[in-house]
């Protein structure tokens, strides 16, 4: 699989000038209008050095509370670096929200750091730093500022004040909706900016910005090798926290422990392998607590599939996102209860365009429904102006609801587009072929539509399959292929299903008591990124344990990896569908739904780590008050403010 930290994001070297500095390309096409040099030329005019030192930081509590405990204290020293440093600098905001006068100080700063891009033109800081799209004017970026060697009371910007261009902000929809408590792990933004006043892009004026890196997994997030660089207060020049180590905080942040990050510290980075001018930036200062309370620990949200999403946005001058409305989304946890299975594949016309995956839900009353993928780790819901619909495929029905035993998805039928497989409760086996958001299902025994295709009959041996992932399991490009688990334990793989019937049955294992008994789950996904496209099977056994068997097709089940050793919660998974929702083209993010009503998909998981959890479906409200009463730890938040990694929620699940 390729580097899950490398995002993928050009390693465009510059040209070396005789001093060794990168500088950008004179052939990189890129060529400043006189529209954008008149806007640098404005921006230098309003941002002097004197209205920049009276700026005041965006998060004034950044630093607030006094350390804590010892451990607090066992933190590295940070120092100035008079020299600046050229790839951070203060990111400048002008507020214009209020038409009328206001005597308080509007100009706001946080800290920012370059990133390297096509572009050469992209900065990232904190979301925080920005609540939305449209309501500043001013904004602009000062790389490398530092005090002037001839003034230590005075900073200079060496290489310029860069425009911020209208607009050009990335910012993850789901944290404009929720904000800066509720979203706290998507606290990251994007910025393009314009040439200076000499016509000089970013990178052009200062070297090769840092290098965006994930952190796919929160086993990653423990790096060595980390400083961290902010602008605290009326600093002239960077803090720099030399390097140190990070660390997981509840499994979905960085924390850092390093002196003296007061308030204007937000946005700036964590940069990995740091040679003095810039390095692999992995985090900037914000997520949790917008940062930290403290001024020597600090946090950032995790950095993964999210980031390089927003990313490529701000690459492809795609559409910044619009508020989500996530709170909106999915339903309740008490609808949700009745999901009881779940296909994935790309089935949506405009999916099929994205590449992305929907999901198709079977819930209690026999209704079937089609969700579209929104390609970030979510659903459409509803229908709304400018959006795929949320679709009835079927009516709630009698046959569904209670014949309708196992459904997967796949190409089988070879047309580009994906199919519905049902097993039903009495050995039939069905292909739907080309499901969209057109397809009506049939709802009685007398229905028989055009794309219906039988590919085992009533009382056949399949009314014995407990278990069946569709994937690529070495048969030919298609998701076509099958691994079965037997209610006796056998575990089959047919390779290149189509609407033939089934074929090349092998064997993986022979009837068994550990699969018959255990094997609870089963699904097929691609977590190790095989470029043979070769699947591997996800199992989630009874105790708990989830495992995955790598490279299915060609290894059979020899190469397990374990995801979780048994544990109490994963019992509680009651629907799995792995699937490509987000993020990367990898089928790796994992749907759940929980016993409670509660769904979750974990994003990029890998073949030896859980993703990322994103919370789709809040748990009822129960849930965190039994939490409390289970001996829930003190100043443990309540679900409904805060709900991260298989925090307190699920303790009591039916």
């Amino acid at each position: 699989m390729p580097d899950p930290d490398a995002a993928k994001t050009p390693d465009d070297e510059a040209s070396k000038t005789p001093g060794g500095e990168p500088t950008g390309s004179p052939g990189d096409g890129l060529k400043a209008t006189s529209e954008e040099i008149a806007e640098a030329k404005a921006a230098e005019a309003y941002w002097t050095p004197e209205r920049i030192a009276d700026a005041v930081p965006v998060n004034p509590d950044k630093g607030v509370e006094e350390r804590a405990s010892l451990g607090d204290m066992l933190r590295s020293p940070s120092h100035v670096d008079s020299k600046g440093v050229a790839t951070a600098g203060v990111f400048l905001i002008r507020q214009d929200d209020d038409p009328q006068q206001d005597p308080g100080k509007r100009d706001q700063f946080c800290s920012a750091s370059s990133v390297t891009s096509p572009t050469k033109s992209l900065v990232i800081t904190a979301a925080h730093c920005l609540n939305d799209n449209d309501r500043f004017r001013n904004l602009a970026f000062a790389p490398g500022w530092k005090a002037d060697p001839r003034n230590s009371k005075r900073g200079i910007a060496p290489n310029g004040v860069f425009p911020i261009k209208k607009g050009k902000i990335w910012m993850d929809g789901r944290y404009l909706s929720l904000g800066t408590v509720k979203g706290d792990d998507l606290d990251f933004a994007f910025l393009r900016t314009g040439p200076n006043s000499k016509g000089q892009f970013l990178e052009t004026a200062t070297g090769k910005g840092n290098k965006l890196t994930t952190l796919p997994t929160s086993s990653k997030l423990n790096q060595k090798n980390v400083s961290l660089i902010g602008f605290p207060g009326s600093a002239k020049s960077p803090r720099v926290c030399p390097s140190t180590s990070t660390k997981s905080f509840r499994g979905r942040f960085l924390e850092i422990a390093c002196d003296g990050f007061k308030s204007g510290v937000s946005g700036g980075p964590f940069l990995r392998n740091f040679d003095g001018k810039r390095g692999d930036v992995i985090g900037v200062i914000g997520g949790h607590q917008t940062g930290g309370l403290k001024e020597d620990i600090s946090y950032s949200s995790q950095f993964d599939a999210d980031v390089t999403r927003l990313y490529n946005q701000a690459v492809n001058d795609a559409t910044p996102d619009k508020p989500s409305k996530l709170e909106e989304g999915m339903g309740s946890a008490a609808t949700w209860t009745h999901a009881r299975a779940g296909a994935t594949g790309q089935f949506h016309t405009s999916s099929q365009r994205t590449k992305d995956g929907d999901l198709i839900v079977k819930w209690s009353d026999g209704e079937m429904t089609l969700y579209p993928g929104d390609q970030g780790q979510g659903f459409y819901t509803g229908c709304k102006s400018a959006q795929p619909c949320e679709t009835q495929l079927a009516k709630p029905n009698k046959m569904w609801a209670q014949y309708a035993d196992v459904i997967t998805a796949g190409d089988y039928t070879g047309s580009n587009a994906y199919d519905l497989m049902v097993k039903w409760i009495d050995g039939e086996v069905t292909i739907y072929k080309d499901i969209n958001e057109h397809t009506k299902l049939p709802t009685t025994t007398s229905e028989h539509p055009a794309n219906e295709i039988q590919i085992a009959k009533a009382g056949s041996v399949w009314k014995h399959a407990k278990g069946i992932a569709t994937g690529k399991y070495g048969g030919n490009k298609w998701p076509d292929d099958l691994v079965v688990r037997w209610v006796d334990g056998e575990v089959t793989k047919y390779t290149d299903v189509d609407g033939g019937g089934l074929h090349a049955e092998k064997q993986l294992l022979a009837p068994n008591d550990l699969w018959k008994k255990h094997a609870t789950i089963i699904a097929g996904g691609d977590f190790d990124g095989s470029f043979r496209s070769d699947f591997d099977l996800f199992v989630r056994w009874s105790d708990g344990e989830l495992t995955i068997y790598q490279d299915l097709g060609r290894l059979g089940l020899t190469k397990e990896s374990k995801l979780k050793a048994a544990n109490k919660l994963w019992t509680h998974a009651r629907v799995i569908v792995p699937g490509e929702f987000g993020g990367n083209f990898w089928e790796d993010d994992v749907f759940v739904r929980w016993s409670d009503g509660e769904v979750s998909v974990y994003g990029n998981t890998q073949a030896d780590a859980m993703g990322r959890e994103y919370q789709l479906v809040p748990p009822p409200a129960r849930a965190a008050a039994a939490a409390r009463a289970s001996g829930a730890q003190p100043g443990t938040p309540a679900c409904e403010t805060v709900c991260g990694p298989e925090l307190w929620r699920r303790s009591t699940a039916p």
